[in-house]
């Protein structure tokens, strides 16, 4: 079954896909109720960053009292507060987490049984001719395969990715309102992930792809031989044919290899960046505090753990 071509720009055409096939309006539900709580459980956790903060600041001025002998109850009243405060937002951060990947999974397979019926109705109209193009278990292997790829990239994975998104803007909007100039330093993690990630990203595909097709054509050579091994055996063509399973089963092998090295480095590169970054923000972060204390700045030690660690995680590629 063929695809319209959608009318809409080409990365539009996800979204068309989420409403294909007639969806009734449980499926529609389901897709708005998973997007806005995705959106909802990416807050969280830059909120549990400023109450974090918070809590490192009144556990430093706890400290401070105590050994200055003027310690209380007030103290002690803060810091019950915010632990109390970060159990709801983690009930908070549950719930959302739970409801959108109920109504993603739930979406993504009710999206698959209306196309594989769809598929089977599309399939069962063509002429006879129309299926001596396609070779022997094409049809069955587009049911099973083809759709269930739909299914995985339309389920939970569409609400991590909201989930992600949103928590990268609100992390960015948070370290900018506590600390717009360490946050612009740490700006620069951004260009420095994705300039990492595309061109790693570029390299591990290419080996995937060249990976796929020795694979691809080794088992079709295998798929053949084997289907006709008399004839094989009568025109003594089998060393011939192992020697090219063994060619194709070797440049696997070489691009197998390459892939592994591509993701290597860019594994290394995503935490040599991520910890780089950490140490650029508590450096900075570290001269800021010493003015503090010298009486020509108004920066705190919660404010600095605050932005360092929501932008870092907020620019962390997921």
């Amino acid at each position: 079954m063929a695809f319209k071509k959608p009318s809409l720009v080409p990365y539009l055409a996800f979204f068309q896909l989420l409403f294909y096939a007639n969806p009734t309006w449980l499926d529609k539900l389901l897709v708005c109720t998973g997007a806005l709580f995705a959106i909802a459980a990416g807050v969280p956790f830059p909120l549990i960053g400023i109450v974090f903060g918070q809590l490192v600041d009144d556990i430093n001025d706890a400290t401070c009292s105590n050994r200055e002998g003027t310690g209380g109850n007030e103290d002690m009243s803060s810091i019950n507060e915010k632990v109390l405060l970060l159990v709801y937002i983690a009930i908070a951060s549950f719930a959302c987490i739970y409801i959108h990947l109920v109504c993603w999974n739930i979406a993504s397979q009710r999206l698959a049984q209306r196309i594989r019926d769809r598929y089977l109705r599309n399939l069962l109209r063509q002429d006879l001719a129309f299926f001596d193009n396609l070779q022997s278990g094409e049809v069955s292997s587009r049911l099973n395969g083809d759709i269930s790829a739909i299914e995985g990239g339309t389920g939970e994975k569409v609400g991590v990715a909201l989930t992600c998104l949103s928590f990268c803007v609100t992390a960015y909007i948070v370290g900018f309102i506590k600390n717009a100039e360490l946050a612009g330093m740490l700006v620069s993690l951004i260009p420095a992930f994705l300039l990492m990630a595309v061109i790693g990203g570029h390299y591990v595909g290419k080996y995937t792809v060249s990976l796929g097709g020795y694979f691809g054509s080794a088992s079709a050579l295998a798929s053949e031989a084997l289907s006709n091994v008399g004839l094989v055996h009568a025109l003594g063509a089998n060393e011939r044919l192992e020697e090219k399973f063994r060619g194709h089963l070797g440049n696997a092998r070489q691009a197998g290899i390459r892939k592994a090295i591509a993701a290597a480095i860019m594994a290394g590169l995503l935490y040599f960046i991520a910890f780089s970054a950490s140490a650029l923000g508590y450096w900075q972060g570290s001269l800021r505090i010493a003015d503090t204390v010298d009486g020509r700045g108004n920066d705190t030690i919660g404010e600095i753990y605050t932005v360092t660690f929501i932008l870092l995680d907020g620019s962390y590629p997921y």
